[in-house]
């Protein structure tokens, strides 16, 4: 490290800014506000503060409540802001020894999507990788800073860096090296069931003797940047409760615990909300005037056949021939988004059973192996998909994407055309996010689908309950003489102006209050008191859905014969099932599909959403006619693998 560092300043971010991204890249006004706020805890006209000191209340630095922008307005930049600040105050504190390094040194990025398309990640490990890499100038600066925390002043581990960068999420494996070292500045890009989950002293998948130190290390020295939360609001009604509990304590540790939402719409009730009231966003020469002010037009279409035991088949079929017709209209790139795992397989089998080889096809949902997602996402960036390539890439063929809610956070993808199923408002301009995101000369087009036994259904949708039809029918009314709803940024903004959105945004569920009693059981841990509360009822609110389980088929693993099923323990003994093989599937679908039946999975891909119990019987079909598949139930290292025969065994009998 260098012996004499040049002293940082809120403008200097600008300068951080052009050496991370490219000399060409500025920072947006709005950014350029926050870093002012978060550092300094300046208030300025984008802020709009009721209830709560503007600096907090025992702390020189302060993250707002929330971050109320439109998708598209770079929100990832974020990170860059947290890490910045972070060096900034820790130069602060070594130059003023009385101050304290107040800034948090854990940034974690949550979403509530079963798959993370990992945007926040690649950017962090970039910044991460350039800081590391820097050897001079203000990049060089920052990198110091953060070594200098990292190593805090006295004995090493070895291998402290200036940003340590990881991805924690369902169905991977799940290194937790970033809980090493409690010194280290560090970037987290997981999922709320992950963190939720840790915070709460609970850790899924961790044994109880490490839950105290990730309970720890993420409820202190800590920001969350809760991503788009229209279906998070129980979690952050959970970060809030943990963040006022904080502060019982007769010595509150003076370490920083910051739950930030970032959202277009911000749930009611919060009391400091960030704003960019700059005029970038109604400036069509500006890149973000641009993204705001581009026309987004959407046809609407009923499908009048999809309804009851059809209505997959039908809709599928509909939504195929949309985004055919868009391809047909010189559009390059389509992305079809659905509701349900079995819409999205149904559509996308459809497509790729044309066989034409016009046009590629792509398939992305929460229910398929990480390892086989992995390899879906290399896929779209080979298609140069992502934003930062829209406006120079020209591909030999269109490309179709299907993909259920994955997409809708998340994604810095820019598609020319798109199709989708009707859902809530506040998930629909989630999805629109994605056409023409960075406001370019295109046409692009989009059509909305329902299905006819959702315009006035006899049950609320499991998702997004009745607002899916009051949508439909607000969509209806809001089309202009040509049939077309503006799901533009700033045109949508105008249309919403004073509304209430209640009844068409996706419900929220709420969090169980959390008392006291519920702290003390949680951080019991060794042994755990029974009963204890359950943990997902704070992370996603009361559900009635099915669970999940998850799969994993083995080629090397054959279960028929009279030898085979002792044959098979003993393989996985030697080679045990890695989480990268497995994909989640509920277990109302798994224990039809034991039963030897054919099912659809009506599940959706929005973590702790409702799925829809499937009736064990069929009307059509006999346990005589079934063959019942064998399988082998494996609990985790440390445990021999058990042979499970559904004819023999009643918990897994259907």
């Amino acid at each position: 490290m260098s012996d004499v560092i040049a002293k940082l300043e809120c403008s200097d971010f600008t300068r951080f800014f052009a050496e991370l991204w490219g000399a060409d890249k500025t920072p947006f006004a709005w950014q350029s506000a926050l870093v002012e706020r978060v550092v300094d805890g300046s208030v300025h006209s984008e802020s709009v503060s009721s209830g709560r000191p503007s600096g907090g209340d025992e702390q020189p630095q302060s993250w707002p409540d929330a971050i109320a922008l439109p998708t598209g307005s770079g929100k990832t930049a974020c990170i860059d802001i947290a890490v910045f600040s972070l060096a900034v105050r820790a130069q602060r504190a070594s130059i003023d020894l009385g101050e304290k390094v107040t800034a948090p040194r854990r940034i974690f990025f949550v979403v509530d999507r079963r798959t993370i398309v990992d945007e926040a990640f690649e950017r962090a490990r970039r910044l991460a990788t350039k800081l590391e890499n820097a050897r001079t100038g203000i990049m060089k600066t920052v990198a110091d800073e953060l070594m200098r925390l990292a190593c805090g002043g006295g004995a090493t581990m070895g291998d402290e860096r200036p940003l340590s960068v990881h991805s924690l999420r369902g169905g991977m494996y799940r290194s937790e090296a970033w809980a090493r070292n409690p010194l280290q500045p560090t970037i987290v890009a997981s999922t709320v069931d992950q963190i939720g989950s840790r915070l709460l002293f609970r850790a899924y998948g961790r044994g109880s003797g490490t839950w105290p130190i990730y309970a720890g290390l993420v409820a202190s020295d800590s920001l969350i940047l809760l991503d788009e939360a229209h279906c998070s609001q129980p979690f952050l009604q959970t970060l809030q409760a943990v963040r006022r509990y904080a502060t019982w304590a007769h010595e509150p540790l003076a370490r920083c615990f910051h739950p930030v939402v970032m959202s277009a719409t911000p749930p009611l009730g919060l009391q400091d909300v960030f704003r960019d009231l700059s005029d970038e966003g109604i400036d069509p020469g500006h890149p973000l005037g641009r993204r705001q002010l581009a026309r987004k037009p959407a046809l609407l279409q009923q499908v009048a056949k999809a309804k009851g035991k059809r209505a997959v088949s039908e809709l599928s079929k509909e939504l195929a021939d949309a985004a055919l017709g868009l391809i047909g209209d010189g559009l390059q790139a389509v992305v079809v988004f659905v509701n349900r795992v079995a819409t999205a397989r149904e559509t996308h089998s459809i497509l790729r059973n044309l066989r034409s080889p016009a046009f590629q096809t792509a398939l992305l949902t929460g229910r398929m192996r990480a390892v086989d997602k992995d390899a879906v996402v290399e896929r779209l960036r080979r298609f140069r998909l992502h934003s930062d390539q829209s406006a120079t890439r020209e591909l030999s063929h269109p490309v179709v994407v299907v993909a259920t809610q994955t997409l809708e956070v998340g994604a810095d993808l820019d598609f020319d055309g798109l199709v989708t199923e009707c859902a809530s408002l506040d998930a629909l301009r989630q999805r629109f996010g994605r056409l023409n995101r960075m406001g370019r000369e295109v046409d692009s087009l989009a059509k909305i689908l329902i299905r006819s036994d959702q315009v006035s259904p006899k049950k609320a949708d499991a998702v997004y309950g009745e607002a899916l039809a009051t949508t439909w029918a607000w969509l209806d009314e809001a089309k202009d003489k040509s049939g077309e709803v503006d799901f533009g940024i700033a045109a949508m903004n105008r249309q919403l102006d004073g509304m209430d959105l209640t009844t068409l945004n996706a419900p929220a569920a709420d969090s169980p209050i959390m008392l006291p009693a519920h702290v003390d059981c949680w951080c019991q841990t060794a042994p755990e008191p029974r009963p204890s509360p359950e943990v997902a009822l704070f992370l996603h609110g009361p559900r009635e859905g099915a669970p999940d389980v998850r799969v994993c088929w083995r080629a090397d693993i054959d279960l028929s014969g009279s030898e085979a099923p002792e044959n098979a323990l003993e393989i996985l003994s030697v080679c045990p099932p890695s989480s990268v093989e497995t994909l989640a599937v509920p277990i109302s679908v798994f224990r039809r599909w034991l039963s030897g039946s054919d099912v659809e999975d009506d599940s959706a891909d929005v973590e702790g959403s409702d799925s829809q119990e499937i009736d064990d019987a069929s009307e059509s079909e006999s346990s005589s006619e079934l063959r019942l598949r064998r399988v082998v139930r494996w609990q985790g290292r440390g445990t021999r693998p058990r042979h499970q025969d559904p004819a023999q065994d009643a918990a897994l009998a259907v």
